[in-house]
């Protein structure tokens, strides 16, 4: 019977806690750790892009730079650093970095599923200890509705910012098929993010994929019409020469007709003949010759007129294809997070029927993490942050005094 005591009153405790914790602040951006490992993607030089796992020392083995110093260091920071050195060496290069992989995350203590999992940033000490499966309890002794509620709320944050980053896509590839400039208001957006500083980066992010497409796009076509103007030159210079040529043809024609005048009277030799009726020949397979020239360059014309007009059509039938899709991304997302809301409401119903204990369990974290090279073991607080590389231990600690009665308040929408 004390066993089913202490599994009830530690499913309160939990649920109590999880009900009541506040909003995540806003988050300050994710320093790299050891075993991170990174995708650094190098525009105008594919050979330097890659996947650079972060070694114990905190570095990477970078192209040309040797090892680059990664470790507590921001993406954008990193990209910053790779970016000003790479241009020392290579003009003209743009720099992207982005996590691939997270170090691992570790649960020890009384949990029911122990061992490795997989980190993502802003993960808090309650959340891995839910998905190491809770208390090592029986399934039947231990109700776990507060642990789904911040399941259930994590999943609901994370598919608004999902729905959030699709619509400003949308907002972008709109601006692309019309050929228009992007602008995304973020006032104006409907579903609600706590982090306005994660939203504004999303924000910037297309920003930038959108100047770069746009520039590329300029690019080539400036290169196009270039090429285009030389065509038409060297066209006009064509129509030019063929013009005098045929003028030289009709004067040596008169020259033949009045050669063969002479011969018929016996006024000159045959000889004279030949060499007139020879420079005509020549003179005519020159013309034809600037003709088949001139035909070339007008046919090059119209497919470089070809190409620009197809430049325009696939960034246009390009960006028609993925609002498509995006259209139907945004209405599932949508429809998940109904569902969710719905479950929170459900869990939150739940956790209000758990009734309070005149005896709990208290349930303690610490956490074992490298510091300064050396393994530190500290007291950690449900809601504070995990970090990648960390080690969770859970442990319960019977207390000498009864906890107060909590209220607890309703799931957040």
């Amino acid at each position: 019977m004390s066993r089913i005591l202490i599994a009830g009153t530690v499913s309160s405790t939990l649920l109590l806690s999880l009900a009541a914790a506040p909003a995540r602040a806003n988050q300050e951006p994710y320093r790299i750790a050891s075993g991170d490992v990174l995708l650094i993607t190098v525009y105008g030089d594919t050979g330097l892009t890659g996947i650079f796992p972060v070694s114990v020392d905190g570095t990477i083995a970078y192209p040309i730079l040797g090892n680059v110093a990664v470790a507590n260091h921001t993406i954008s920071e990193i990209g910053q650093t790779i970016t000003q050195s790479l241009l020392q060496h290579i003009p003209g290069l743009s720099v992207s970095v982005a996590v691939k992989e997270y170090a691992p995350v570790f649960v020890i203590g009384d949990v029911q599923k122990p061992g490795k999992y997989e980190y993502r940033p802003g993960m808090i000490a309650l959340e891995l200890f839910a998905l190491s499966g809770g208390l090592r309890q029986a399934a039947d002794k231990l109700d776990t509705a507060g642990i789904q509620l911040v399941a259930a709320r994590q999943e609901y944050t994370d598919t608004s910012l999902q729905l959030f980053a699709q619509d400003v896509k949308r907002v972008r590839l709109e601006a692309e098929l019309n050929g228009k400039q992007f602008d995304y208001d973020l006032t104006a957006s409907v579903d609600a993010i706590d982090d306005k500083a994660e939203r504004q980066r999303i924000v910037d992010s297309e920003r930038k994929l959108f100047d770069l497409r746009l520039s590329a796009l300029e690019s080539e076509a400036t290169a196009l019409e270039a090429q285009k103007q030389n065509y038409a030159e060297e066209i006009t210079t064509l129509e030019e020469s063929t013009k005098l040529r045929n003028e030289e043809i009709s004067l040596l024609e008169q020259n033949v007709k009045a050669s063969q005048s002479l011969v018929d009277k016996g006024l000159t030799a045959q000889s004279t003949l030949r060499d007139t009726q020879r420079q005509l020949s020549a003179m005519r397979r020159d013309a034809l010759e600037f003709g088949s020239f001139l035909a070339r360059a007008k046919q090059n014309e119209n497919a470089i007129q070809q190409r620009l007009l197809a430049l325009h059509d696939s960034r246009s039938n390009d960006a028609a294809k993925d609002l498509r899709d995006i259209d139907l991304d945004i209405m599932r997302l949508r429809k998940k997070m109904t569902f969710i809301a719905q479950s929170m409401g459900e869990i939150g119903a739940a956790a209000q029927r758990v009734s309070s204990r005149e005896e709990t369990v208290k349930l303690t974290f610490t956490v074992v993490r490298v510091v300064d090279g050396n393994y530190q073991e500290t007291a950690l607080a449900e809601h504070d942050e995990i970090k990648a590389g960390d080690i969770l231990r859970a442990q319960l600690e019977l207390p000498n005094t009864a906890a107060p009665k909590a209220i607890v308040p309703k799931a957040i929408n």
